[in-house]
């Protein structure tokens, strides 16, 4: 289980790191979104080039809040809660920020309690 933090307007926020392909690990901050319904982990274009995650699609296009728009999808290696995770990785040059998506939520619980200053993931 990995605990969490609120952030100021309510987002939540988890620690996660990245797996480069030399093996080097990145922690990084990512917030789920629940509006990202198809995919585990979505970083912006830029993060990509240090980790040298293989190119498995390229332009694919996908619907956004802001309408249709094109995306590569990388393998990805993801160190989540001391295990290790393959999932495919959506980078696109207008993320501000990196993102976690539902498919998380379909093998982890997640316990949101804002009274109590409670957030996990696990």
């Amino acid at each position: 289980m990995i605990s969490g933090e609120f952030g100021d307007i309510g987002q939540l926020f988890f620690e996660i790191e990245l797996i480069a392909a030399s093996g080097k690990i990145f922690p990084i901050e990512v917030m789920l979104d629940t509006g990202f319904t198809t995919g585990w982990l979505a970083i912006n274009s830029q993060d990509i080039e240090i980790l040298e995650w293989p190119v498995v699609e390229r332009q694919r296009s996908m619907q956004t809040a802001r309408g249709e728009e094109f995306f590569e999808i990388y393998a990805g290696k993801v160190l989540f809660d001391s295990e290790e995770f393959d999932i495919p990785v959506i980078a696109g040059s207008e993320l501000p920020e990196s993102l976690i998506g539902l498919e998380w939520l379909k093998t982890r619980k997640l316990v949101v309690d804002f009274p109590a200053g409670l957030l996990t993931l696990g």
